[in-house]
């Protein structure tokens, strides 16, 4: 008699212990599924900042591929007629200033110049696949005439590096060029500006 008592204390003594170890499982799942999930929600954050990372390094090389095209243009026999809308402006127009507004770098309906900037061509890789999800676009500005008091308005010595060109014997105009591409998703904006001179 005394046997099976002690036998039945023993019996119920493993059943609360293999409670115990079942709980303490448990939580420690539920605490490595909490750190795992952290992780990767870590991992997926760092992967976007990567992408958007890439994405503002293939605007800033697609408008940096629409700046060679206004230099192309600007080194040409001829320059075309210099129409606002078209993306030429004189010295007395009126450039546009958000410069990194994706609004005031739109295509006109059916792509193409207009809408005050010019499209540059699209980019391809080596198997003819676009690399953009848009053409880059840019604008060309006439600035003053060297010498002229309103020239050193523009900053970056586009003044004294007219007047220099004057004193060494050198005619030429100097053009502002700005440059845009929304990158390969679109949603990167990245502009750049450059003053290209051109030698009368």
């Amino acid at each position: 008699m005394v046997n099976s008592l002690n036998e039945r204390n023993f019996s119920g003594l493993d059943n609360h212990q293999q409670g115990a170890a079942l709980l303490v499982s448990l939580v420690i799942l539920l605490v490595l599924t909490v750190l795992a999930l952290s992780s990767m929600q870590g991992t997926s954050l760092q992967e976007r900042m990567v992408s958007s990372q890439r994405d503002a390094q293939i605007a800033l090389e697609g408008a940096e591929f629409a700046l060679q095209e206004a230099e192309t243009v600007l080194s040409g026999g001829t320059l075309p007629t210099f129409q606002p809308s078209n993306g030429f402006y004189d010295e007395d127009d009126p450039a546009p200033v958000a410069v990194l507004d994706h609004a005031t770098w739109a295509a006109p309906s059916g792509g193409g110049h207009g809408n005050g900037t010019r499209q540059a061509p699209m980019p391809k890789d080596e198997d003819g696949n676009d690399l953009l999800a848009a053409n880059p676009r840019y604008f060309i500005k006439a600035t003053p005439a060297t010498g002229a008091a309103s020239s050193a308005g523009f900053g970056l010595g586009v003044g004294a590096a007219g007047d220099s060109m004057q004193q060494s014997g050198l005619s030429g105009t100097v053009y502002r060029v700005v440059a845009f591409s929304s990158g390969a998703s679109g949603q990167a904006g990245r502009a750049i500006e450059a003053y290209v001179v051109r030698a009368d």
